[in-house]
């Protein structure tokens, strides 16, 4: 994901937009509010919330030329539209206005409509149809035809077993302390997770998953599993806001999008889901394509977080907001 930091100026008229979707079912809630102030403290701008008036999307689009930050407010726009967990035909119709005047197409816009009108189907449709999953499936029939995509479907529902390939992974507790085989081996083992090939193990194609947590330190309590998606959508090259508006929905506003996990509701933190996109789109490397992790599952988890500039959360805080959390 390209992320491109705005300008006081570029992010006085996008808290300006912001606002005005806030507003559009009459009141600006305490969640509203809090996505506003996030992005100020992750941005380091000092607009007074109270100050700011609503914007017209005419007025918008010729204030703000840039076509990146344009692209960076409509998904902002999307997520203020969803942080209060409801979606109003206003909100909606206004986030589609602001796209078209800025010229940003976005899947993310027009799904908002299957949500107001609770089109479930249609929405994870659309969702799977764009997501890595079409092209591992791609990758596996391209490599291994009808018995690889036999086996993924297997592996996707833990029913696919392979003591040759539990093996591979069961022999990663050998690995060196600290090392990414050791730390997988130890992440399993800890949350309960069984290792591919095992009964109940989930298949190979989807370990980077996996790896993004441990490389990134993100747990898999539900706002950390928020927070490793936006980390992954940070990395990602190709539709990277996909990640961070599927748990938007599955972890905040309580659609269930996928029927391995519970819908959960409130758990998207406006603040840490912008820094950890900020962690990922800092990485010189996309995880979810292209990348193996066996060759490095002997390399230590610290030298790969270097090596792929994966860098901490404190590097992303205002020096105010790192003070106080040393305070707490």
């Amino acid at each position: 994901m390209e992320l491109k930091i705005p300008t006081p100026e570029q992010a006085y008229w996008g808290l300006r937009a912001m606002k005005t979707v806030a507003l559009a079912d009459g009141t600006l809630d305490d969640s509203e509010r809090q996505v506003m102030e996030a992005v100020q403290r992750v941005f380091g701008t000092h607009h007074q919330t109270e100050e700011l008036e609503p914007i017209t999307p005419e007025e918008l689009a010729a204030a703000l030329p840039d076509p990146q930050i344009r692209r960076q407010l409509v998904n902002g726009l999307v997520v203020m539209s969803l942080i209060d967990r409801e979606v109003s035909p206003r909100e909606a119709e206004l986030v589609e206005r602001f796209a078209a005047a800025l010229q940003v197409t976005a899947p993310e816009v027009t799904n908002l409509r299957h949500v107001v009108k609770r089109e479930l189907f249609h929405l994870r449709l659309d969702l799977a149809r764009r997501f890595w999953l079409r092209e591992k499936v791609a990758e596996i029939w391209k490599q291994e035809g009808l018995r690889g995509l036999a086996k993924f479907a297997a592996g996707m529902i833990g029913k696919y077993e392979d003591a040759t390939v539990a093996a591979r992974y069961q022999a990663l507790e050998q690995y060196p302390a600290g090392s990414l085989g050791r730390s997988y081996w130890e992440y399993c083992r800890k949350n309960g997770f069984a290792f591919p090939g095992e009964k109940g193990g989930a298949p190979e194609s989807i370990l980077f998953h996996d790896c993004a947590h441990i490389l990134s330190g993100y747990g898999t309590a539900p706002e950390e599993e928020v927070q490793v998606a936006c980390f992954s959508a940070g990395f990602q090259r190709r539709d990277p806001f996909l990640f961070v508006f599927f748990v938007l929905l599955q972890f905040h506003v309580g659609i269930r999008m996928t029927p391995i996990t519970a819908a959960r509701t409130g758990f998207f933190d406006p603040e840490r889901a912008l820094i950890a996109m900020r962690r990922g789109a800092a990485m010189n490397v996309d995880l979810n394509h292209g990348w193996d992790y066996w060759p490095v599952m002997g390399e230590q988890v610290e030298e790969l977080r270097r090596r792929y500039n994966i860098l901490p959360i404190e590097a992303f805080r205002t020096r105010a907001e790192s003070e106080s959390e040393q305070v707490r």
